[in-house]
């Protein structure tokens, strides 16, 4: 048996099944050998190993070293090839390298056509079948992409330890057992007074640094953090030089993909910061106390001085009460305002003390917001026109009636704001105005306007501090402890508003402040809920809600309901309707149709529905719903009457009208009420008989027959309703016409005027708004602009009307 030629490679050993591996071709034809050559991800060049000329090359070496093949194939290395390159080629070293032997990877730059390139060079030596003489090979691979991301690393790794050296901070990265540190910033060796062979025994070390007291805080921290919660705890740790310092450790726990869990912590010395805070709160104490001593003494001292104020006040009356020549009577009056003035002083010193120490109570009482709009505005009448100046009022006409809160500390807020105004203002006008502020909680906004000098920027700041008046000059022309700005601030700030003011000089000055609104328990919006010795006689008190939007219609038929002895309460949308009738029983309902959000029918088909999830009525769905509408269009009727509603009025409402709605629908009613015998035959006036082509006769009859000994103002109360009316249409029709005629607010202006004026007898404007609102609801928009204009000319008609109806009526 001969042994076998080591040199030989082993016979291929035959499957067991000519089927179990694939079979390549006997032979591989040179086309393929290339193709399969241009597919390696390496360089690969053949060279004659004699003459060191070049056989082969495939797609990547081309790439690699900026050559052609057809150019370079059987020239020679040199020829070719960068010198060092060429050199690692020439016969000498194909010897080396016989019997099938492989050099050692080697790496080299060169430059090449397609520029400078890094790459690993390996050589070999192939015995190729047909050829007499070896053939040497050469493999190439590029080492750029792996340089630049080596460097990117080291950069990205070396900026990032600029950033936790320059931040003053330290992070460090630890396992969720704090047995071993990943990361840590140079830092933390300072903060905690370690040094670099500490750090072996991992973030355990930290532990015995805190301070005993706060370790139980830690470990607890700590194992809440365990469980993925993060961590951000203040900590006394004890310093080997520093003593005891204040750190603030934060951490979290972050998973990775691999399912490895790794805690990011950042610990600060915040002792510094932890100083400045405490100084900071023993600074606060002491300027508090310092305040309430203050006040104190402010306070003790107001009191101590009203005492003498007040015997002088008192005496200086009762002289001016006695026989006084011309010169006598000039000095005690001066004398006596100047002690007002001083007693002024006196209260609002008195009220700023109590506020700053927190002695300052208020009273929660009802009141009548527009009645003390209206007195602020008599009382400070004369001292405008005294001036020369026009004192405004403007109230909206959203405001409730009847509102809660402390009627005196509001006084004494606008008292200080309008006298501020009135003083600082020469010519001009000064306004005083009250409104609405919508939003989740309504509010009272509360504004004085003036057109005086204004106020410079940089002083709006000190406007409201105390002592600080707006102008602190000597040569100032206005007297003033400033105290009034400043106290009201106290008071608004008590009252849980807000206060501000907007100037600029030459411009003006706008003071505000906002409360919030405290609607009175009895009422809620616009709401009525009384009653009155009707002409009835004893018929029984039924109880009946109007739902009404107009404040018009709700004048007329809250008196025409009264006159008869209901019970009536009032509700100025559907929502507050809905809500009254789960809040009581009533016996009959006037439903209004078309009102603003949801309306009548709606509101109808909700009541219908009997208590449900949404509303708890108290009053029984059957009970009789009249729709009230100013449409009366044909149709309009039974429309309604399908709809589920008992009955139906037309506006305007003629008495005998509404008083056969009630026979039908009320029990126990008797005939019908007597009329006055004043008012039986209602002629107009002579002094009205400038207002006949305005005003209807008949409709002005009408209203005062519901008010004939004129006790009640009906007259007034509805022309004044009416005039608020129209300062809130009138800014919605002009936004209309503005947004290219926008027919909804066009139409519901129209419809809203229609009712409310044929009810003041202005019959030739409630037929425009009539034919308006026709066109708005078809669609058609020619000739509304004309119609518009003829509109706003019909209306200051009857605001002209109006006016002379009330100055004869006064």
């Amino acid at each position: 048996m001969t042994a076998p030629d080591p040199q030989q490679p082993p016979a291929p050993t035959a499957p067991e099944s000519s089927d179990a591996l694939p079979q390549l071709p006997a032979s591989l034809g040179l086309a393929d050998l290339q193709l399969l050559a241009d597919q390696l991800p390496l360089g690969l060049l053949l060279i004659d190993t004699t003459q060191a000329r070049l056989l082969h090359l495939n797609r990547e070496a081309e790439r690699l070293l900026g050559l052609r093949k057809p150019q370079a194939l059987g020239r020679t290395v040199a020829q070719l090839l960068e010198p060092s390159l060429a050199a690692l080629c020439q016969p000498a070293r194909w010897l080396a390298l016989a019997h099938g032997r492989r050099s050692a990877r080697e790496e080299l730059s060169l430059s090449t056509p397609a520029g400078s390139r890094s790459l690993q060079l390996q050589r070999s030596v192939l015995a190729w079948s047909g050829l007499r003489k070896p053939v040497g090979m050469l493999t190439l691979a590029d080492l750029g992409p792996k340089r630049q991301l080596e460097r990117a690393l080291r950069e990205s790794d070396t900026r990032f330890r600029e950033v936790t050296d320059a931040v003053r901070e330290c992070l460090f990265v630890t396992t969720p057992e704090w047995d071993r540190l990943h990361f840590a910033s140079p830092l933390l060796l300072d903060t905690l007074g370690l040094n670099s062979l500490d750090l072996r025994q991992g973030p355990q070390l930290i532990r015995e640094r805190i301070h005993p007291d706060d370790r139980a805080l830690y470990d607890r921290r700590l194992l809440a953090q365990a469980q993925g919660e993060p961590s951000d705890l203040v900590l006394r740790v004890q310093h080997p030089a520093k003593g005891l310092r204040w750190v603030r450790l934060r951490t979290r726990l972050q998973a990775h993909g691999q399912g490895e869990s790794m805690v990011y912590a950042i610990l600060a010395d915040v002792t510094e910061e932890h100083e400045r805070h405490r100084e900071l709160q023993r600074a606060r104490d002491a300027a508090e106390a310092a305040s309430r001593t203050k006040s104190a003494f402010m306070a003790t001292m107001s009191h101590e001085l009203r005492t003498p104020m007040n015997g002088m006040l008192g005496m200086t009356e009762l002289l001016l009460g006695t026989r006084l020549d011309g010169l006598q009577r000039h000095y005690a009056e001066t004398a006596y305002r100047s002690a007002e003035g001083l007693n002024k002083l006196l209260d609002n010193v008195l009220d700023f003390a109590r506020a700053s120490a927190g002695q300052l109570a208020l009273d929660n009482e009802e009141y009548e917001l527009t009645a003390l709009a209206e007195r602020l505005h008599a009382a400070h009448l004369p001292q405008a026109e005294a001036k020369g100046l026009q004192l405004e009022l403007r109230l909206s006409a959203l405001l409730p009636e009847r509102v809660e809160g402390d009627v005196e500390r509001l006084r004494q807020v606008l008292q200080a704001l309008l006298d501020n105004a009135i003083k600082f203002t020469h010519q001009g006008r000064v306004v005083l105005a009250i409104s609405l502020l919508g939003g989740t909680v309504q509010r009272l906004l509360f504004e004085v306007l003036d057109s005086g000098d204004g106020i410079h920027p940089e002083a709006l700041p000190r406007l409201f501090k105390a002592f600080t008046p707006g102008d602190s000059s000597l040569s100032r022309p206005h007297g003033g402890a400033g105290m009034g700005l400043a106290t009201a601030r106290q008071l608004v700030d008590l009252m849980g508003g807000e206060i501000g003011a907007d100037s600029q000089p030459g411009q003006g000055s706008r003071f505000f402040f906002s409360l919030p609104l405290q609607p009175a328990d009895s009422e809620a919006d616009v709401t009525e809920h009384t009653t009155r010795p009707g002409l009835l006689g004893d018929a029984p008190a039924h109880a009946i809600l109007v739902v009404e939007d107009n404040a018009v219609n709700q004048e007329v038929l809250r008196e025409m309901l009264l006159q008869l002895g209901y019970r009536v309460e009032v509700r100025a949308d559907a929502l507050l309707g809905l809500q009254a009738l789960c809040e009581e029983r009533y016996d009959l309902v006037l439903m209004d149709i078309h009102m603003p959000g949801m309306d009548g029918m709606e509101a109808l088909s909700w009541f219908r529905k009997g208590p449900n999830e949404r509303f708890a009525f108290r009053t029984p769905p059957g009970t009789p719903v009249v729709a009230v509408t100013a449409n009366a269009l044909d149709g309009d009727e039974r429309r309604l009457l399908q709809h589920g509603f008992d009955d139906y009025l037309s506006k305007p409402l003629r008495r005998n009208q509404l008083l056969d709605m009630l026979k039908r629908r009320l029990p126990a009613v008797p005939g019908d009420p007597p009329v006055p015998p004043a008012m039986a035959t209602a002629p107009t006036p002579p002094n009205e008989a400038g207002t006949a082509v305005q005003l209807d006769a008949l409709a002005l009859a009408r209203l005062r027959e519901l008010d004939p000994s004129g006790n009640n103002q009906l007259l007034k109360r509805v022309v004044q309703a009416y005039v608020k009316s129209l300062e809130r249409l009138l800014p919605e029709l002009a936004q209309a016409r503005a947004a290219g005629l926008d027919l909804g607010g066009i139409r519901h202006v129209a419809h809203t005027l229609k009712s409310s004026s044929a009810s003041l007898g202005a019959l030739a404007l409630a037929q425009r708004c009539a034919e308006i609102e026709a066109l708005a609801r078809a669609g058609q928009t020619e000739g509304l602009e004309g119609q518009l204009d003829a509109m706003l000319a019909e209306i200051e008609g009857v605001r002209s009307a109006l006016d002379q109806l009330l100055t004869t009526a006064s």
